[in-house]
């Protein structure tokens, strides 16, 4: 294991294409998860501990994100809460003759990028071009984690 370090937001991407991520709304596979390719069982064991501490880093995000959501949204009508994106602008006639952006959500935006910009270190384990043969072919991108491949 060696100390790595890398911002919260590419930490997140990490865990998803470590563990496998699935788009909540439409139940599309976004990525399978290197932890079920074809990897040596001491592998898998190192990756996993890197995996659950990446796990309660995002809870933590996901935890200040719901700050945010608090501080910058609004009642959405449905007992929830939401930023809106943009505000429309309407005229007499009550058509939407144009949006802008919403303040709230350019606030919201802002402090939330900043979070993620923040640097953590943790443990990572080796991962060679030999792991990535022996784990096989995969439709998934790893962005962060061909970052980490020792050449």
């Amino acid at each position: 294991m060696e100390k790595v370090k890398l911002s919260l937001k590419d930490a997140l991407q990490l865990e998803s294409e470590l563990n496998g991520l699935v788009n909540q709304q439409t139940g599309e596979i976004i990525y399978d998860g290197f932890l079920k390719q074809n990897l040596s069982i001491i592998k898998k064991y190192e990756l996993k501990e890197t995996v659950e501490f990446l796990q309660n880093e995002r809870k933590k995000v996901n935890e200040l994100k719901d700050e945010l959501i608090k501080k910058h949204g609004e009642d959405d009508g449905k007992g929830g809460l939401m930023v809106r994106t943009f505000d429309e602008v309407v005229d007499d006639k009550g058509l939407v003759i144009s949006r802008k952006f919403n303040e709230k959500y350019l606030e919201f935006d802002k402090e939330y990028a900043e979070l993620l910009k923040k640097e953590i270190e943790f443990d990572f384990p080796e991962v060679t071009k030999e792991d990535l043969i022996r784990a096989g072919e995969t439709q998934d991108d790893y962005i962060v984690l061909f970052k980490l491949v020792k050449k």
